[in-house]
C-alpha cells in the first residue's frame, strides 16, 4: 500500500488549496508566456511541455534525494525500527490533524523568494523545479513530510527512493496535463475552487489514516494481505484462464465506448472531423488493452498479482 499512498499523496499535494490556484502562474512563469496566451492556446505545446517536464524533473530530483536521505537514516538506526515507526506514525497523524484543523500555527510559517523573470533555457526550468521543491508551503509540507517519514520508517534506500519518486509522479503528472490542456484545466480548476476546503479536510484525514496505520503497524499487515490476495488471484487465473480473459478484458470496452461516444458527439456538434488527442488516445489505449487481454497476450491476473505483491526494491 505504501507506493499507492505515496502517489495519492502527490496528487493531493497538487490539489492543495494554496497550490492549485497558483498553477496557471507557475505554468506562465515556466513557459515565459502570459496566462492569456495559455488560455487562448496561442503557444507552442511541445515547448511548454518540455519546460514543464524539466520543472517536474527538478522537484522530483530533490524529493527523491530527500527520500534516499530519510530511508538511509532510518536504516542506520536498525534495531530501533519499531520505535521509529511509532514515532513517525504519531507525527504523521498530528500533521494530518493540523492540516484539517490548523491548530499548530508554527507550521503556517513560510519563507519565499521571488524571481522577476524565469531562468532561461532547459537548465533554468530544471533549477526552477528544484527551487520549488525547496520552498515548501504550509499546504504541501505536511503531506510531503509524511511520505518522508514513511520512507524513513522503512529503512531501505531503494524503497525510500521509490516512494518519493512516486510522490513526485503524483504531483508532476497533473502539472504536465495542465500544461497540455491549459484552457480545459482552467475551467475545471474553477469548478474545484468551492470544494477546496473539502479537499483539505480529506487530505488531512488521509494523513491521519496513514499515521495511525504506521503507529499500529498495520501498513505491513496490509502488505501481507495484498501478497496473499495476489497468490490467490494468480492461482485462480491459471485454473480459469478463459474466464479471467473475459472478466478483465470485457470491462475495458466500457471506457473505450465512453471516450469514443464523447469524440463522436463533438464531431457531430462541429459538423466536421476533429483532432482531439485525449479522447482518441484513451479510446485506442483501452481498445488495445482489451484486445491484448482477450487474446491472452497479456495475463491480467498475473500482472495484477505482481503489482499487489510488489513491496519495493
Amino acid at each position: 500500500m505504501s507506493p499507492l499512498a505515496a502517489f495519492a499523496a502527490g496528487a493531493l499535494s497538487f490539489l492543495s488549496p494554496c497550490l492549485l490556484p497558483l498553477i496557471p502562474s507557475y505554468l506562465s512563469f515556466i513557459g515565459g508566456i502570459s496566462c492569456r496566451e495559455l488560455s487562448e492556446g496561442k503557444y507552442s505545446r511541445p515547448a511548454v511541455l518540455g519546460k514543464t517536464l524539466l520543472f517536474v524533473l527538478g522537484f522530483g530530483l530533490v524529493f527523491t534525494a530527500l527520500g534516499a536521505l530519510f530511508s538511509a537514516a532510518g536504516g542506520l538506526l536498525g534495531e530501533a525500527t519499531g520505535w521509529i515507526n511509532s514515532a513517525a506514525g504519531l507525527v504523521v497523524a498530528l500533521l494530518g490533524l493540523n492540516f484539517t484543523f490548523d491548530f499548530w500555527k508554527l507550521l503556517d510559517m513560510e519563507r519565499r523568494f521571488h524571481l522577476r523573470a524565469a531562468p532561461a533555457g532547459a537548465s533554468g526550468s530544471l533549477l526552477l523545479g528544484m527551487a520549488f521543491a525547496a520552498g515548501w508551503t504550509p499546504c504541501v509540507g505536511p503531506i510531503l513530510a509524511s511520505i518522508l517519514f514513511l520512507a524513513g520508517s522503512r529503512g531501505r534506500l531503494g524503497q525510500g527512493v521509490l516512494l518519493l519518486a512516486l510522490y513526485s509522479l503524483g504531483l508532476g503528472f497533473p502539472f504536465l496535463l495542465a500544461g497540455l490542456f491549459f484552457a480545459r484545466f482552467t475551467r475545471q480548476s474553477a469548478r474545484l475552487k468551492p470544494h477546496l476546503d473539502k479537499i483539505r479536510i480529506a487530505s488531512g484525514l488521509f494523513l491521519v489514516l496513514i499515521g495511525l496505520a504506521m503507529l499500529l503497524g498495520r501498513l505491513q499487515g496490509l502488505g501481507g494481505f495484498l501478497a496473499s490476495l495476489a497468490r490467490a488471484l494468480e492461482t485462480w487465473g491459471k485454473a480459469h484462464s478463459q474466464a479471467s480473459r473475459w472478466l478483465f478484458g470485457l470491462p475495458l470496452f466500457l471506457p473505450a465506448l465512453g471516450t469514443g461516444l464523447f469524440y463522436a458527439r463533438r464531431v457531430a456538434g462541429q459538423g466536421r472531423m476533429l483532432f482531439l488527442p485525449l479522447p482518441l488516445s484513451l479510446t485506442f489505449i483501452f481498445l488495445l488493452l482489451a484486445a491484448l487481454i482477450l487474446s491472452g497476450a497479456v495475463d491480467a491476473p498475473r500482472l495484477i498479482a505482481a503489482w499487489f505483491s510488489f513491496q519495493g526494491l
